[in-house]
């Protein structure tokens, strides 16, 4: 059952509203117009909890469907078009005079003026691909101009306008709904669970959790309160807490905007969503209960700030939100969820503390890293086994790990040794460097090899980048994990889908290939016709280059002089290539007829 309240009593107004309004009189109001035609309607909000990192802006619906106009949200120049096969795929940036800066990304297309520009710059530039900032004013737009086409491209999932608002100077993202740019919301937030824990030096050892429901808990004065009163052993506690918003409708789960905790009336704990910077996302994986999601794919959040999370959006006690209890203690803890409109959720939970006792799960845990060597949070450890090296970085882990490393056969598929190293359930925040020998490798297929990655629970091997140096595979870590060397001397495949008209080029409006790698992945596609480069845009997630036919190199003109000196082809060639990350090469030429 979800607990949910509306806020009626003012004695704890200040913690959630005061901050709120606080925040919103930094930034402008009504000085952005939403940039579709629609109402908005989310289908992520600002700071959602993604994989590796909070999401930096909004995502607005676009009815599934591509190709909705997309808006300048207020009068400014462009500073910045970037045009990438993943990440944002095509997008614009617009800086205002007010300070602040809007991106709109996965486009489908661009419109007006710049949109030519784009065109001529990826044919001078021979590329598609391009992050053009612009340090003079390039091109003003005015309020509601349309900027371009609401897309799918780059990384994302589904059709949709990934839409922010950044300050200008420091490129923090910041918050649209604190600039009025919110649905209309009466639903309030829900605590699904608290979980409890005890700290041990890797990390947490669960030893509560608590499913607020209506049996357990009853409504007292606008609060959920549980009925019995929660025993504890005197010590150090962490919480933990699921909890979600709901924006259009009951069934939708959002991340919230602020949640924080109090012990008896006092502040212990808060993190609110206003503004971060991109470089501090990652600490997601500090912010969440790592190993928890990885096994049941559930997001806590914690309650407390890890020694190596240093994530801007929080406000602590001197315990870094982290719970003392005394020996003979009692009082009550309250949980508090709240969306950006006001929409609130409390859950109060009255404890008990009894004296301090043995605690049986930090005795295992303790014996279970007897004689273990350990990395240790802002410090180089180096660390060396028969074949394998590897050097963490300062900011590798966020907290003490004590690790294993071993030693397995050679896979089928793999060169070398495979190395578990460690468990991929513990997060890594900067990537390590990690070596892996490799011998007897004739001199020509020396260049072919890269270490494979797997996380330990699959046989799957997914690329982990690298290059051979004096019978070394050199790379980097992103994970724990297994790690082993494999070699990749397959060219990618190139294989035709679809032509629109195969009777007349002039009236195709696209061409459609299949690109396939079996293990490093991509690394350029070019196309030409009759010799000369043609623009392609490639798309990772399905495999597939789409040219679209091209006025620049047959237009009307062009085969009307041609037609005069009776020189008209019957067909066009079509050739592309296609090279891997290890330099394997295909390349394919097509016959595109004319009439």
């Amino acid at each position: 059952m979800r607990v949910i309240s509306f806020v009626r009593l003012l004695l704890f107004v200040p913690l959630f509203f005061v901050g709120l309004m606080a925040s919103a009189q930094k930034y402008p109001q009504n000085y952005f117009r939403y940039p579709l035609d629609s109402l908005p309607n989310l289908a992520s909000p600002f700071g959602g909890l993604r994989p590796n990192h909070f999401h930096s802006g909004i995502d607005l619906r676009t009815n599934g469907k591509e190709g909705l106009p997309v808006y300048a949200a207020a009068d400014g120049m462009i500073s910045r078009i970037k045009v990438q096969r993943g990440g944002y795929g095509r997008a614009i940036y617009i800086d205002h005079p007010n300070g602040y800066t809007t991106v709109y990304g996965h486009l489908q297309q661009y419109k007006g003026p710049v949109a030519q520009w784009i065109h001529q710059y990826q044919y001078i530039n021979e590329s598609f691909e391009f992050d053009k900032i612009f340090l003079k004013p390039f091109l003003a737009v005015k309020k509601g101009d349309t900027i371009g086409l609401s897309g799918n491209s780059g990384g994302s999932s589904g059709p949709h306008l990934h839409y922010e608002i950044r300050n200008t100077h420091t490129e923090n993202i910041v918050n649209p709904g604190l600039l009025g740019l919110i649905p209309f919301d009466t639903l309030d937030p829900a605590i699904e669970q608290v979980l409890i824990y005890k700290f041990v030096t890797e990390g947490l050892i669960l030893k509560k959790k608590i499913v607020p429901n209506s049996k357990n808990c009853q409504l007292i004065d606008s609060f959920w309160v549980m009925k019995d009163t929660l025993f504890l052993d005197a010590d150090t506690y962490g919480f933990g807490m699921e909890t979600y918003d709901f924006i259009h409708n009951s069934k939708d789960h959002k991340d919230v905007f602020t949640y924080s905790l109090l012990q008896n009336n006092k502040l212990v704990f808060r993190h609110m969503l206003d503004n971060f910077a991109f470089s501090e996302s990652k600490y997601i994986n500090a912010h969440l209960d790592f190993p928890y999601y990885k096994i049941n794919q559930t997001r806590i959040q914690k309650c407390f700030v890890d020694d190596g999370n240093e994530f801007s959006t929080y406000t602590f006690d001197k315990r870094r939100g982290k719970v003392r209890f005394e020996p003979n203690e009692n009082g009550e803890l309250l949980f508090q969820s709240s969306d950006i409109s006001g929409n609130t959720c409390y859950l109060k939970i009255p404890y008990q503390i009894t004296s301090v006792q043995p605690d049986l799960d930090k005795i295992v845990y303790k014996n279970s890293i007897l004689g273990k060597p350990a990395i240790y949070p802002g410090k180089v450890t180096h660390i060396s086994r028969p074949g394998l090296d590897i050097k963490m970085k300062p900011k590798s882990v966020y907290d003490t790990v004590y690790y294993d490393i071993e030693i397995n056969p050679t896979k089928k598929g793999t060169l070398s040794p495979e190395y578990a190293f460690h468990t991929s359930n513990v997060p890594i925040h900067a990537a390590f460097d990690i070596a892996i020998k490799v011998d007897s490798i004739p001199d020509y297929l020396k260049s072919k090899l890269l270490l494979a990655y797997s996380n330990s629970k699959s046989n799957y091997l997914s690329s982990a980048g690298g290059t051979y140096s004096n019978g070394w595979v050199r790379g980097t870590g992103s994970n724990f994990g297994d790690y082993s060397v494999v070699l990749d001397s397959i060219a990618p495949t190139i294989k035709k889908m679809r032509f629109k008209n195969d009777d007349d080029a002039s009236d195709s409006l696209r061409f459609d290939f299949e690109i396939k790698d079996n293990f490093s992945g991509i690394k350029s596609v070019t196309g030409y016709i009759n010799g000369t480069w043609i623009l392609l845009d490639y798309d990772p997630k399905n495999n597939q280059v789409t040219y679209r036919f091209d006025e620049v190199y047959y237009s009307e003109s062009d085969k009307l002089k041609a037609s005069a000196e009776g020189l008209v082809p019957s067909f066009l060639v079509l050739k592309l290539k296609v090279e891997d990350y290890r330099g394997n090469k295909n390349e394919k030429e097509f016959e595109i007829p004319l009439r």
